[in-house]
Formats: structure tokens, C-alpha cells, sequence
């Protein structure tokens, strides 16, 4: 019998799920995942391999199933097992201040330490984003290595075929190793054949060389993602897999990374750009860019010599693709500069514990971005971060006394001020710059963002839903991985495929074509006869309001009017009240339809949200989760449409719709003479 040249193999698990995921998803994917891969490493301890948890997922095993903590332990005493560290609320490490890497890793470190008595020397990476800036404060946190996609080698020129162990990088003379994670692995283990991995194994084992290959990724596909229980567990692919690495242990040595560390020596030296898995790469465009692209990589997909060369976006794009991710990012960062404050202010670290944990909670990751993964488009995950970032401003609040009243600041780091009144019952964020509007409102005691809506805007697979619903494909055999299934979750579901050509917030003034009506406002489809909802206003801020103004165009007919319109806004310690004037500038008379729009993002969705309200002076919502009462009045009968905001999205499931608030418009129908000015006031409160 001839030995083959032997091939190092690392299994490396990535457990995590969003801060603010709901407990059953939490359990479900505990029982269809994250004990049944244990449980099948357990029975083959001759195996090595590598496990990374976030910490929300720790806190969740140490509560509810600590069983599982014991029996990692077990497994990292008997050195079957390696654990690596990472930011313990899986933040996206290079869009987060150094001094947060910092505590964040250190966090985890020191709870991995304190468990399983063992420090990690690795950092997994959150969605492998990479750059180069990173290599400085990583090593100061005490990591040793980290791990990221062969698409970033690629994207420095290499040939990923030839990767074939680990590379060493620096920044500023600090060095860092990085292990290569073998796309040709990832996309396989679960989904091929046991044979084709082994027989992967062996072309890269003949060609010597002490090889290392990497197959490090997300835990949940074996389980949890669509189709996958089955296929790992009941159809014994996972224990197929690992009996044949025993089988052919004689040249196949599964091995850890610190491990193989101690053993070898680096590659070479190597310095990457910034880059992400390369699915990433793609959702971070915009969505024109993003189809575009997609038809490019489909071109050279058979010719991987060119298509290495293709590379998207960076993650930082999804701050520009999605304005309210920028704005839960920002107000992240507000927090942190403001406790770094008062770090240097001399207040006891001791004294800032509450407020550095839940920022560190708002910095997750998920809720910032959207790809296959519902992301940012799931309310309760951006609920979460709101939650923990208004939580650190209170427990920051305790320790540092915050002054009630208006301040201006760049908050949203556009090059344009914002406007924001604080006090001890709320928060309001005015853009003076984008209409004039109200984008967020944070109430304080029920720790909420009342505004945290999501507007209605193309991505690149609403195509790909209209074609699936124009032809659907016949059952295909076989298992495939979630960037390759199509399922819808209800029929008729481009209904619902409508775009907002404006950020849903509030205070946004509408002037409508007469003729229009709800229907035509809800899906958007109806004449805007004004240039207010994106022009910029003049603020000024008194001791007790803010006053925006703006004299912009309203075209009555085909005749443009010039209309000045200011509107006042004084905050009441349960709400605000917004006082309007329009005045007619020109020598004729005109009628307007003056429609002021609110959005707010309830926890659910009802009857009550679809409603057309025909001359009315108040409107109430209730929403039992969050347990406030919506309060609008206003000085005069008006009708008033409302309609939900509905989104269709993508996520590992499949296509689906979902709720992201309610807009509440109220329609004033008015008549200015020549030079006449008009008052209205609208008042609300929440309880």
C-alpha cells in the first residue's frame, strides 16, 4: 500500500444569532443545529476542529442549556477542540472605534478565559470583513490570527488554488497571521457529496508541502438553514463526512489553527484589500450596480482566471444604500464618543459598565446591512439595536447629567447639520437639509425609535422574484445552499413591489395633486405638485422650539405658485406640537392640497393602519408590545389616509413581506387669496 502525501484539514464552526432574535429561533436553532453538531463531534474525539459562539449566542447556552457549556468543556480540555474569540456582540469590527474593538474582544476573551479556562489566540471575524487597518488594534486585543475568505486573496492578485497555508500581514510593524477559508469548501461541505471533498482533499495532498485546508462558516447550515436538517442529520451526511476524514486519517489530519501555527511557519507575507466574502461584495451595491454586476460575474463564472478578478462593493456601502442604517450607525457612534467623554472626564470605568455593554449590544452587526439575510429588513432586529443605544444614552444620563434643550451637530457625518432637542422623556432628530423632517424620536421610557421605518426601495432580486413568479422553475433534486433557493411565502407577492422616491420619516410636506387619492398615495402613483418633501429649510431653534421655513414652488395646474411655509415645532413632555403657516406669496389666489406626512414604526401591523378618515380632528394607535398610545389632533376637519409600509424582501427562507410602520397623512383642502397666509397645528403624544 502506497501512503499518500498527507493534507491538514481545519473545521471551523461560526455560531451566532442577531442581538433581539426572538427566543424560539434562539431554541430552534439549538435543537436543529448548534447540540446536534456537537453531539456528532462527541462521538468521533479523534477529530479536531474549531468552534467560534458570539456571545449573545454564550449567554444563551449559559442560561438555558448549560449542559452544552459542559460538554465544550470536555472537548477543549481533551484537546479536541479550539475556541476562538471575536467581538462579543459580532460587530462588524472595521465600522466600530478602536477603544469598542478593544472591550469587545477583551469581553469575550476574558469570558472564554473564565469558562473553559483557555485563552483563544484566533478572532473570527465578523462576515469576514477586512481591512487593512484592523491588523493594529486586533493585535493589541491579544489576537494571534484571524481567518478570511480566499476571495480576498484574490482580490490581491493570487491564485486561490495555490493557497495552501497561512500568510502573515502587517500594518505599522505589527504582524498578524491570516488563515485562507477555501471557497471551493464552503460552497461543497454540506451540499456535495461526501466523495467529492475527499476526493478534493487528495489533489491538493499530492502536490506536498505540509497543505492546510480551511472550511471555516456558518454553523446553521448544518440544520438550520432550508432543507439541511434532513440532509446533515436524518440522511447522515455529517456523519458520513466524518467517519471518511477517520477513514482516511492517514493522510487527511484534522488539526486546529493554533495548532498548525505551532507546527509550520507562514507562506509568505501578504497584504490584502479591503474585502468581504464575496457574496457581500455584491449585496453591498446599489441595486442597478448590483445587477449589473451579478450579469458580469454569470459571464466568467466558467472562467475562474478572469472571474477572480471581479470584485463589488465594500461593506461600508450599505451606509449610503440604506440611509437608516447610517442613522442607527451614527447614533452608535454618538454613544460611544459621548462615553469616551466621560472616560476622560474622570468618571470610574465602574460607573459606565451599563452603558458600555448595551453599546456594545447596539453594535451587532445584522440589522446593519441586508443581503440573503433578512438583515435590515426585520423591524424586531432594528428594534434591538434601538433598544440597547437609547439604553446606553439613559444609564450614560445617570452618570453624566444631560441639559434639556436644542443642540446642532453633525450626526449623521453628511457634511450638514442636524438638529437635535433632548430631554429627560425623549429625543428628536431633526434634518433641516432633507425637507425640513423628523427622522427619528426616541422615547425614552419604552426605549424605542418611534421613526424606525424602513423606506420601500428596488433590490437587484425583486427581478428575480418577477421571473420566478412569471415562470416557476419545476422541483429540482438535490440539496442547494440559501444563495441558490427561490420560495416565496405568499402568492402575488410583486403586488407589492412599490417604491418610495422619498425616505419615509415625518414632517415630510406633501402638496398633492387635487385629483389624487389614497390608493394613488399608497402605492405611490400620484402627482407631487411641490418641491418641499426633499428641499432644504432655514432652522432656527428658540429656548423652546425649532423653527424650519422654506419658500419653495407649488404648481397649481400648469401655473407655479410661490408658497412660504414654516412650520414651528415645540416638544411637550409626553410629545410635540408642530404649528403651520402657509402663506400665498403671489398676486393671485391658489388651491392647495397640504398634505403633512407621519410615519411611525409600530411593533405590528392592523386593520387599524389601512383607513381612510373622512374629515376628522384626532387619530389614536395603540401597540400593546411596546406599550404606548399614539395621540394625533389637529386644529381643523381634515380627512386623513393611512396606509402600512410593506416591504418584499429576501431572506434565507425565502421571499416575504413585511410590515415596517404606518404612514399617517392628513389631507388639508385649502384656498389662499393674494398674500394670504393660513394656520393649522397638529399636535402629538405618546403615552
Amino acid at each position: 500500500m502506497v501512503l499518500k502525501n498527507k493534507v491538514y484539514f481545519i473545521l471551523g464552526i461560526h455560531n451566532h444569532q442577531p442581538v433581539g432574535n426572538f427566543p424560539e429561533v434562539l431554541e430552534m436553532a439549538y435543537q436543529k443545529s448548534y447540540l446536534p453538531f456537537l453531539t456528532a463531534m462527541q462521538r468521533h474525539p479523534s477529530l479536531k476542529w474549531v468552534l467560534h459562539a458570539s456571545g449573545i449566542l454564550w449567554d444563551f447556552f449559559c442560561a438555558e442549556h448549560p449542559d452544552y457549556v459542559s460538554k465544550v468543556k470536555v472537548m477543549v480540555a481533551a484537546g479536541q477542540l479550539e475556541l476562538m474569540t471575536g467581538g462579543y456582540y459580532e460587530p462588524i469590527m472595521s465600522v466600530i472605534p478602536d477603544r469598542d474593538k478593544r472591550g469587545q474582544i477583551q469581553k469575550m476573551t476574558a469570558f472564554i478565559a473564565d469558562t473553559f479556562k483557555t485563552t483563544p489566540r484566533g478572532l473570527w471575524l465578523a462576515e469576514r470583513v477586512w481591512e487593512p487597518g484592523l491588523v493594529k488594534p486586533l493585535v493589541e486585543a491579544g489576537v494571534n490570527y484571524t481567518v478570511v475568505d480566499d476571495a480576498h486573496f484574490a482580490a490581491a492578485g493570487m491564485d486561490v488554488e495555490s493557497l495552501r497555508g497561512y500568510y502573515v500581514t502587517e500594518d505599522q510593524g505589527v504582524k498578524l497571521n491570516i488563515f485562507p477559508i477555501s471557497q471551493r469548501l464552503r460552497y461543497g461541505i454540506p451540499f456535495q457529496v461526501v466523495e467529492k471533498s475527499i476526493e478534493y482533499f487528495g489533489s491538493v495532498a499530492a502536490a506536498g508541502g505540509n497543505p492546510v485546508l480551511v472550511m471555516a462558516d456558518d454553523g446553521e447550515k448544518f440544520g438550520l438553514w432550508p432543507e439541511t436538517y434532513k440532509h446533515v442529520y436524518e440522511d447522515h451526511w455529517l456523519e458520513n463526512f466524518l467517519c471518511a476524514l477517520e477513514h482516511n486519517s492517514e493522510w487527511i489530519e484534522t488539526t486546529t489553527f493554533g495548532e498548525y501555527l505551532d507546527r509550520f511557519p507562514p507562506v509568505d507575507r501578504v497584504y490584502l484589500p479591503t474585502a468581504s466574502y464575496f457574496e457581500m461584495s455584491e449585496w453591498t451595491l446599489p441595486a442597478a450596480a448590483q445587477e449589473e454586476f451579478e450579469s458580469v460575474v454569470k459571464q466568467f463564472e466558467h472562467q475562474p482566471r478572469v472571474a477572480r478578478f471581479l470584485k463589488g462593493g465594500f461593506w461600508r456601502n450599505f451606509l449610503t444604500k440604506y440611509p437608516e442604517s447610517n442613522t442607527i450607525h451614527k447614533r452608535m457612534l454618538e454613544i460611544s464618543n459621548r462615553i469616551e467623554k466621560a472616560r476622560a472626564d474622570g468618571v470610574d470605568q465602574s460607573k459606565l459598565t451599563l452603558a458600555c455593554d448595551a453599546l456594545y449590544a447596539g453594535q451587532c452587526n445584522c440589522a446593519y446591512w441586508h443581503g440573503v439575510f433578512g438583515g435590515l429588513y426585520l423591524p424586531h432586529l432594528r428594534t434591538a439595536l434601538y433598544r440597547e443605544l437609547i439604553a446606553a444614552g439613559v444609564a450614560l444620563d445617570v452618570v453624566v447629567k444631560k441639559k434639556a434643550g436644542f443642540r446642532t451637530a453633525d450626526i449623521n457625518c453628511d457634511g450638514i447639520d442636524e438638529i437635535i432637542y433632548e430631554s429627560k422623556t425623549q429625543n428628536l432628530y431633526f434634518a433641516p437639509a432633507a425637507g425640513g423632517t423628523l427622522y427619528e424620536w426616541d422615547i425614552l421610557g419604552a426605549k424605542i425609535n418611534l421613526l424606525n421605518v424602513l423606506t420601500r426601495r428596488p433590490e437587484a432580486y425583486h427581478q428575480r422574484l418577477r421571473e420566478f413568479l412569471a415562470h416557476p422553475p419545476r422541483d429540482e433534486q438535490g440539496i442547494k445552499t440559501i444563495h441558490d433557493i427561490v420560495k416565496v411565502k405568499e402568492q402575488n407577492l410583486d403586488q407589492y413591489l412599490r417604491y418610495d422616491w422619498h425616505r419615509r420619516v415625518s414632517l415630510t410636506d406633501h402638496f398633492i395633486h387635487p385629483s389624487t387619492k389614497r390608493e394613488d398615495f399608497k402605492r405611490v402613483q400620484y402627482g407631487e405638485q411641490g418641491d418641499f418633501v426633499l428641499g432644504s429649510y432655514d432652522a432656527r431653534c428658540t429656548a423652546s422650539s425649532v423653527v424650519l421655513s422654506r419658500t419653495g414652488t407649488v404648481w397649481e395646474h400648469d401655473r407655479p405658485c410661490r408658497i412660504h411655509l414654516e412650520k414651528t415645532v415645540t416638544p411637550r413632555n409626553d410629545g410635540m406640537k408642530i404649528a403651520y403657516v402657509l402663506e400665498n406669496l403671489d398676486d393671485k389666489e391658489v388651491a392647495l392640497v397640504f398634505a403633512p406626512e407621519y410615519c411611525y414604526a409600530f411593533s405590528f401591523g392592523t386593520d387599524q393602519d389601512d383607513a381612510l378618515l373622512n374629515q376628522q380632528v384626532a387619530w389614536t394607535r395603540r401597540d400593546d408590545h411596546f406599550k404606548v398610545r399614539v395621540d394625533m389632533g389637529w386644529s381643523e376637519p381634515a380627512d386623513m389616509w393611512v396606509f402600512p409600509l410593506e416591504t418584499v424582501s429576501l431572506s434565507e427562507s425565502g421571499f416575504e413581506r413585511t410590515y415596517q410602520g404606518t404612514v399617517a397623512a392628513i389631507i388639508f383642502r385649502l384656498v389662499l387669496p393674494a398674500h394670504a397666509r393660513h394656520t393649522l397645528a397638529v399636535e402629538v403624544s405618546v403615552k
